[in-house]
């Protein structure tokens, strides 16, 4: 049994959806809404699947009770048998193993017990012996010693397994309980107390012998520690290859490492002393084989050509700098001429303000450099002479100006940042030669200016980011025509004061005949007024920040303005193509007309912020025609109420996130259109107390198909129960328990009504049952005949002619052969032209189907059924089968033509009682597998089907 609080989360395989006071249901495949963000981290996304939220759970029977069955009351989670992950956060007194039919298929378990400091939780010997699939196990914040020795026994399929923060100082505590995990491959230890390492006392590791490795298998380790004093000889032999070594050290602990008994570290990074010389630490690089180092508060200065000889076998060198206290403002560069095999570099944050021409000559091999945070003033014409980079970085530098062809020797460059420096004036052709780059990225500089060439010679460039410079007043003409492969662009004016009031973009004239090809164009006015033109005829002036997506048309717009006008008009209607529309105005801002928003036809998210409806002259209309739309959010937005008539067209709405300014009703009509409904959320929901909304506590307690979730972002939990709901009362001044209200004013005496209501609905079942057992299976063809047969009279003006030669009854899986084979064959074959009349072409749009199907039939010469097995699983098809043979047997005349696509067992062919019937007593056609007999059954058919001489 579990104590303490806890969130708790629950992978399980089916659900529905319900309301429950502590949990929510998610299918995983989706979105989990506004829950809180970090559910997401820990959560695995598979679609068939689904995710319980359960949140402040005190006592775990109680508070998840009524959950549905397949999740049932938890006692020691042996219900959840199909349970594949899961993850508890909070402090227990106790764990206790689980037996050993439970939790049979439980593969990844993770225990958080940080929010408690250290946890002291007792789990005893064999705890997770019988969860025998478990491959994976996080231990994060409990306290180590507090567990058996022999609490991962029997583990046999694990290998994954993090410990971090154990609350041990001895490295003993964790090994001795996890040496007989055979099947370990990755292993995370992060144990910061750790300040020494020691000889293990484990018996195990003590025999006469030299001390071999306990994980065979191990193919990832990782340890993770806080500042080392000490280490003894052949402490870590029991890892000899270790993938990553993190730890503070001082210059002597550090020349102790390679008598540990480690044989090679992948990656081992080093924080602590500055006064750490590079001869030291490339001694131990040379001695355990390592391939990256990351050094913090490296001591650069001691950096030279001799100091770093045995490090020649790096690949990857980080050198974080002490900042100001320790500033290395000349770097000695020639020392990486002895790192021949270095393929990554980082320097950042030493304050290095000069790189000499040729600093790096010689290394051939390296493809990333990153010189961050330094006081980098200006670059030489041969500062990267002989380099084969494609990523060079040179963030938050004092670089002021790029002179012409800067770069020209990187020619395989392919991403080049330049963040963040003091960059004013770019010359023409300074990215002249690279040829190969695809991303450039210079924001939060001084550019004022771009100009015509500036970035000319970048014909693979796809993304380029300019944000916050500012340079979107002054970018020349034809400044990114030339930008042949350019598809992301970010233009953001920088805060500061323009001396024009309005901004005025035209980008046609910027981009020229590439704007078509951009498939993400962001630009930002700095709210302040812009005039944006896009071809000849679309102009809009407002403040606004615009993001833009889409290839051939618009299907993401995110707008942020108080007014988004084309004129007098709302922007929004003329991107006909949008799929996902954000919209932010503001509650103050002045009335502008959102009806054609209903225009945005295909729309499946639709996200308004601070919009008031209530100013609107018909609110309910703006989200009329949205057919498509699959999630709607309004937040912060006020509305008189919500009925029927705002939701008509919500055929596909999926998600509802509801978070209004203002107190309102929400009526029962509401809901009645939702029929796709799966998560609805009530934010902060205000309501007043009537009878008008009583309905709903009912409702969001027994309506399954719907989760309904109510938030407070005043409570602590946020989720709250609708039992606690409150309204205001008519008054305008009471604030009562809204469930309360409703069962105290809006009960009715309802003993007499059911008493009358069940009499007589039994009286009508049993006469129901009575006609349906003695006339049931000609009920409906007899409706369907007679009212046939009533249309055919009102048109006895046209009585023996026909509108169609044959109504073609089909299942919709065979549309496909219909259209390919059946309509060239029949219909363009002639003369005479046979006109036929098919569902998905004919019908007459807004009828009712059954009325559709029995006028088609009456007014075709033939019934043509193509037979198969999507057909014979169709219960429209099966009707029309019906209709067409009773009108057989009622008109006595040879109308029905039966063909079969494919081959239809007997014993299938049997459990639809009419077409057997059918194919014993009438002839009909196969639809040959042999194309050299595909013309005789067309002609066979047509010949059938044409109309008589004399019509």
């Amino acid at each position: 049994m579990f104590f303490h609080s806890a969130v708790m989360f629950l992978w399980i395989q089916s659900a529905s959806g319900w309301m429950h006071p502590k949990c929510q249901i998610h299918d995983s495949g989706e979105d989990l809404g506004h829950y809180t963000p970090w559910i997401c981290t820990y959560l695995p996304r598979h679609a068939e699947h689904y995710t319980a939220a359960c949140e402040d759970v005190t006592a775990i029977e109680e508070d998840l009770l009524g959950l549905p069955p397949n999740i049932n009351t938890l006692w020691f989670f042996s219900q959840f048998q199909e349970l594949e992950y899961l993850y508890i956060e909070g402090c227990f007194t106790q764990i206790l193993p689980t037996g050993k039919s439970n939790l049979p298929n439980l593969q990844h378990i993770h225990f958080d017990g940080s929010g408690s400091g250290c946890c002291d939780c007792h789990i005893g010997p064999h705890t997770f012996r019988d969860l025998v699939k478990v491959s994976n196990l996080t231990i994060w914040g409990y306290r180590l010693s507090a567990m058996a020795p022999d609490v991962f026994h029997g583990m046999t399929q694990l290998q994954s397994l993090i410990i971090s923060e154990p609350c041990v100082d001895d490295l003993s505590e964790i090994l001795c309980r996890i040496m007989n995990i055979k099947s370990l491959m990755k292993l995370n230890i992060e144990a910061p107390e750790i300040r020494s390492l020691n000889q293990s006392n484990c018996s195990i590791l003590i025999t006469n012998e030299s001390v071999t490795p306990v994980f065979n298998n191990l193919a990832f380790s990782d340890l993770s520690f806080g500042e080392i004093t000490h280490i003894v000889e052949g402490s870590l032999a029991w890892l000899q290859n270790l993938t990553r070594l993190t730890g503070a050290f001082s210059q002597e602990v550090l020349l102790h490492l390679p008598l540990s008994g480690i044989q090679q570290i992948q990656y081992f990074s080093c924080s602590g002393s500055n006064e750490i010389d590079f001869e030291s630490i490339c001694n131990v690089v040379f001695l355990l084989s390592i391939m990256e180092i990351y050094l913090y508060n490296a001591n650069t200065s001691s950096l030279s050509m001799s100091s770093v000889e045995l490090c020649i076998g790096l690949e990857y060198m980080y050198l974080i700098g002490p900042g100001p206290l320790h500033p290395t403002p000349h770097l000695k560069w020639n020392f990486t001429s002895s790192l021949k095999n270095l393929n990554q570099l980082t320097i950042d944050d030493n304050l290095i303000s000069n790189i000499e021409d040729f600093a790096f000559l010689g290394l051939t091999n390296l493809v990333s450099l990153d010189i961050t945070r330094n006081n980098i003033t200006q670059l030489h014409a041969n500062t990267f002479f002989g380099l084969q980079l494609t990523q060079l970085t040179l963030r938050l530098n004092n670089l002021q100006i790029i002179f012409a062809k800067q770069f020209s020797c990187l020619v395989k460059l392919q991403c080049l940042d330049l963040t963040q420096n003091l960059i004013s004036n770019i010359e023409n052709f300074a990215f002249l030669g690279l040829t190969n780059l695809e991303s450039l990225n210079i924001t939060s500089n001084k550019i004022t200016k771009i100009h015509a060439n500036t970035f000319f010679g970048l014909h693979s460039l796809t993304w380029l980011d300019l944000r916050n410079n500012p340079l979107i007043h002054s970018i020349e003409e034809m400044s990114f025509t030339h930008l042949t492969s350019l598809r992301q662009v970010f233009l953001e004016q920088a805060h500061n004061l323009l001396t024009e009031p309005v901004i005025k973009l035209n980008l046609t004239l910027i981009f020229g005949g590439i704007l078509s090809q951009l498939t993400h164009l962001y630009i930002s006015s700095g709210m302040r007024p812009m005039q944006l033109i896009i071809g000849s005829n679309i102009t809009s002036k407002q403040n606004l920040s615009l993001q833009l997506k889409g290839q051939t048309s618009v299907t993401n717009l995110n707008a942020d303005a108080e007014e988004f006008l084309c004129g007098s008009e709302f922007m929004g209607k003329y991107f006909t193509s949008v799929e996902t529309f954000d919209y932010r105005s503001k509650l103050s801002a002045k009335s502008v007309d959102l009806t054609s928003i209903n225009q945005l036809i295909h729309l499946r998210k639709l996200t308004l912020r601070q919009v008031d409806l209530l100013i609107q002259h018909s609110a309910n209309i703006i989200f009329h025609n949205l057919t498509k739309l699959e999630v709607l959010e309004l937040d912060n937005c006020r509305i008189y109420s919500l009925e029927g008539s705002l939701t008509k067209d919500f055929k596909s709405l999926k998600t509802l996130y509801l978070r209004i300014e203002n107190i309102y009703n929400v009526f029962y009509s509401f809901t009645e259109p939702l029929s796709s409904l799966k998560y609805l959320t009530f934010d902060n929901l205000q309501m007043f107390c009537s009878c008008d909304n009583a309905w709903l506590i009912t409702w969001a307690k027994g309506y399954r198909q719907v989760e309904v979730l109510m938030l407070s972002p005043y409570a602590d939990p946020s989720i709250y129960a609708l039992e606690d709901l409150i309204c205001l009362s008519d008054n305008g001044i009471d604030t009562p328990n809204f469930v309360k209200y409703t069962e105290a004013n809006c009960t009715t005496e309802v003993g007499f009504v059911l008493f009358v209501a069940t009499g007589l609905g039994v009286l009508f079942f049993m006469l129901v049952v009575l006609v349906h057992n003695l006339a049931g299976p000609y009920l409906l063809p007899l409706y369907h005949i007679t009212l046939g047969c009533l249309s055919g009279a009102m048109r006895s003006n046209t009585r023996g002619r026909y509108h169609y030669d044959a109504f073609v009854s089909y299942s919709g899986m065979d549309e496909r052969w219909v259209v390919e084979e059946l309509l060239p064959n029949l219909e363009q074959r002639g003369p005479p032209f046979l006109h036929l009349c098919l569902h998905s072409r004919d019908f007459q749009l807004g009828k009712d189907i059954v009325e559709n199907i029995t006028d088609s039939l009456y007014r075709s010469r033939h019934t043509h059924c193509l037979v198969s097995s999507h057909y014979l699983r169709s219960n429209w098809c099966s009707l029309e089968m019906k209709l067409a043979t009773s009108r057989l047997q009622v008109e006595q005349r040879d109308i029905l033509v039966l063909v079969f696509l494919e081959k239809i067992p007997p014993r299938r062919l049997s459990a639809h009682h009419r077409l057997a019937r059918l194919v014993k007593t009438r002839t009909y056609l196969d639809w040959p597998q042999d194309p050299n007999q595909h013309q005789a059954f067309w002609d066979r058919l047509w010949a059938k089907l044409k109309p008589p001489t004399d019509a």
